[in-house]
């Protein structure tokens, strides 16, 4: 199956959730479904969007909170999965985009390509709910669960695609992306994101 597939099945569902993606292409195929400009892209920082996405969990526990990550983002700083594992907030849902390549770089195959299992590598961490998902029936099938509430990592077993090296398509980066995501932030829930002098 496809990243924007899986993504095209997902969309619907966020709209109650924050969303944090990772950079490549979780962030590249999210923006390309949704065009979404109060999601968070985590361009510039690779391995830190589930970092980013459980600080936003536990801040607002009632507040659905999805991190899109990708394989080569989390083997970055597999570290941050035990910080994860030992928090586990309901609110949490971590999917996990692994196309087993670094995609957005030319197709670069990642270390143990064929025989990693993120899953297990999760549930040794102490996460109590990972799940794979190799198709699409099997997405449809595990949106129920997916959906439900509680933290759960789910592995989006996803192709490798045969795509040319393209910039971020979204029409900003850097300080506006901090910005646009802050004051969405800021009207949706009433919180005070920045602070007088703007940061």
């Amino acid at each position: 199956m496809k990243t924007r597939e899986c993504f095209e099945l997902l969309a619907p569902h966020a709209s109650d959730a924050v969303v944090v993606c990772a950079l490549g292409m979780a962030a590249n195929e999210w923006w390309a479904v949704t065009k979404s400009d109060e999601t968070f892209y985590m361009h510039g920082a690779m391995g830190f969007a589930s970092s980013f996405a459980l600080g936003v969990a536990l801040t607002m526990p009632k507040t659905p909170v999805w991190v899109l990550n990708g394989d080569g983002s989390m083997c970055m700083n597999l570290g941050s999965l035990l910080t994860e594992a030992s928090q586990q907030p309901d609110n949490l849902k971590h999917l996990l985009v692994a196309n087993r390549c670094y995609q957005t770089v030319g197709g670069l195959p990642m270390a143990g390509q064929h025989d990693t299992d993120y899953a297990a590598i999760a549930r040794g961490a102490g996460a109590r709910e990972a799940i794979r998902v190799r198709s699409l029936d099997e997405m449809r099938g595990a949106l129920p669960r997916i959906l439900a509430p509680g933290y759960l990592l789910t592995v989006l077993e996803v192709e490798c695609e045969a795509i040319p090296i393209i910039p971020p398509p979204q029409p900003f980066e850097g300080a506006e992306m901090k910005y646009r995501f802050g004051r969405n932030m800021e009207r949706r829930f009433g919180v005070s994101v920045f602070g007088s002098q703007g940061y």
